[in-house]
């Protein structure tokens, strides 16, 4: 029962995926770097598929057309959007809502720039993202693990580069 909700929520946010375009997911000033990222088939895991602007708005980072979306005040991160959540950078979980795969978001500062989000439905962790930036901070790595089926890991690297 509880894989067939996870592929439920998954057919929807694919849709929505597919709908926004993959422009509108980079953020504003950042282009994907296709040859040098490493895209995983998260489907053969079993792993579910979230939308790009998820993954860079659980790091910090406002893909185009959420810049008024996310906000960081203090040390709290909020997004309004299809997806909302409200979020303190302590590492401890905090509800999302409208994410049909995923009830819980913990968000965390780690050294320097590095940011990691883990988002969780049921207690377990279902994505584990981690935003990091190059010294001369032109370019941005985003690492992204997504928990499948059996504990089955898909594994992907999101490489942006400054504009």
């Amino acid at each position: 029962m509880k894989v067939q909700l996870h592929r439920m929520g998954l057919s929807a946010l694919l849709c929505f995926a597919a709908a926004t375009g993959a422009h509108a997911q980079e953020p504003t000033g950042w282009a994907l770097n296709h040859d040098k990222s490493e895209l995983a088939a998260r489907a053969a895991a079993g792993a579910p598929a979230l939308p790009t602007g998820l993954v860079l708005a659980s790091t910090g980072v406002a893909p185009r057309g959420l810049e008024r979306s996310l906000v960081l005040s203090g040390d709290e991160l909020s997004l309004e959007s299809e997806v909302r959540f409200k979020a303190r950078l302590d590492g401890r979980d905090y509800p999302i809502h409208g994410l049909p795969v995923g009830d819980t978001i913990a968000i965390d500062m780690g050294d320097g720039d590095a940011v990691t989000s883990v988002i969780k439905a049921g207690g377990e962790k279902v994505a584990t993202f981690r935003r990091s930036l190059s010294e001369d901070e032109r370019t941005m790595i985003v690492t992204a693990r997504y928990y499948g089926d059996g504990g089955r890991v898909a594994r992907e690297k999101l490489v942006f580069e400054r504009r």
